[in-house]
């Protein structure tokens, strides 16, 4: 039978990593002591694990957060121009969709830094789950404000859903909205009724709304 390999946890890479002081130091002298050990990830956080020897605290890190061994120790420094297409290349996310959906979500320095600063392991599951919870987040409470939707919808509507509802709006899909009689009055009204409203559900919608005319 195979051995089962320890699930990784944090995919991301290590920028460097340096042996600390002993986890027991009354086990000083003895063979395989444990060490903490301070790494920086990717990121730019800065971690602490444990280990035998760097290959050993490094396998540690890999298999994720686990307090109080394995714990991020300081945060990274906001990044006052940081683009999603970077943080994408940084987490070596290589899955188109998420990658798209990254760019639409995170379109904002500011976003991309409460990205670095929400995420704990770095995997593809994470990823996922963290951006999805930012894109309801910013949904609620941080919307593109309305006129400059409205304005925007006015030179170029696709752009304008997309930052609307942070999905990746395609020609296909807004010629359904426009056909399902879909309005930038209309994307405003469903809005204020249901801000976390998917793109599909207002298409949905204003099928319904128009059949009742």
């Amino acid at each position: 039978m195979s051995k089962r390999r320890p699930r990784k946890l944090n995919t991301q890479a290590i920028l460097d990593i340096s042996r600390k002081n002993l986890v027991w130091p009354e086990l000083n002298g003895l063979p395989d002591t444990i060490h903490y050990y301070h790494l920086t990830d990717a990121l730019g956080r800065k971690w602490q694990t444990i280990g035998c020897h760097v290959t050993d605290a490094i396998k540690v890190f890999k298999m994720g957060a686990y307090p109080p061994w394995t714990i991020i120790i300081e945060k990274a420094p906001d990044t006052s121009d940081l683009t999603a297409r970077e943080l994408v290349a940084i987490l070596n996310c290589d899955d188109k969709a998420l990658v798209n959906d990254m760019q639409i979500i995170l379109n904002t320095p500011v976003r991309c830094n409460q990205f670095i600063n929400t995420i704990v392991n770095v995997n593809h599951y994470s990823i996922f789950t963290v951006l999805y919870d930012l894109k309801n987040e910013y949904l609620l409470n941080d919307p593109i404000p309305t006129p400059d939707f409205e304005t925007m919808y006015k030179i170029n509507p696709i752009e304008a859903l997309s930052r609307l509802y942070l999905e990746n709006v395609d020609t296909l899909d807004y010629w359904d909205w426009v056909q399902a009689g879909g309005s930038a009055e209309l994307a405003v009204d469903f809005r204020k009724e249901q801000p976390t409203l998917t793109f599909i559900q207002a298409i949905e919608q204003a099928e319904r709304v128009n059949r009742a005319r």
